[in-house]
């Protein structure tokens, strides 16, 4: 009991386990591309400006997106010869929570390693960010937006921004049942 209000006990509707594939997954990719390309655009502007070269503002972005994209490359390979990322969902009374397995914790401490021997900064903050989300939690009251990718069986669960979002990978199985307990827990946020 918490200030004279009674929470029921969580009821778990579904859980599912999946794996995650890395390189043929265009939500990780656009996610990638929103997260370094933003700032190194930025920063290429930024020195362009202090430097008065102005060329420094295509290259600075084109050889940092380069070289993440290829270290990027090399580890979702190895990620997916191993077979994706494992990652447990599941929906009860209460929300939606996204629980990553192992590989993304080994993954996550690798980028962590990776950035503190090579120096780059950038590789450590995205390492620590991963370890962060290994274990995601969002009420049905929370959720501001949802984004369903019917033909690849997603969905986006998005809070405010700011947080977060959760990924739903769901199976050719139990789609059709994800999208029931959406319609109850949270059908006005649903696009039409």
């Amino acid at each position: 009991m918490d200030d004279g209000i009674l929470i029921p006990p969580e009821q778990l509707h579904l859980t599912w386990e999946t794996r995650i594939r890395v390189l043929t997954n265009p939500t990780v990719w656009s996610s990638l591309l929103l997260a370094f390309g933003i700032p190194s655009a930025l920063l290429g502007s930024l020195v362009a400006t202090l430097a008065k070269r102005p060329e420094y503002a295509l290259w600075i972005p084109l050889v940092t997106l380069s070289i993440l994209f290829g270290i990027f490359t090399l580890v979702g390979l190895v990620i997916d010869l191993f077979g994706g990322f494992k990652v447990v969902f599941f929906l009860t009374s209460h929300g939606v929570r996204s629980v990553a397995g192992k590989g993304a914790k080994a993954a996550s401490t690798a980028a962590v390693l990776a950035g503190l021997f090579s120096g780059n900064h950038g590789a450590v903050g995205a390492g620590l960010l991963a370890e962060s989300e290994q274990n995601v939690f969002i009420s049905w009251q929370d959720i501001a937006k949802l984004k369903v990718k019917t033909w690849r069986r997603f969905i986006m669960v998005k809070r405010q921004w700011g947080y977060k979002p959760i990924g739903l990978y769901c199976t050719p199985e139990n789609f059709s049942q994800v999208m029931e307990i959406f319609r109850y827990y949270a059908g006005g946020r649903l696009p039409n």
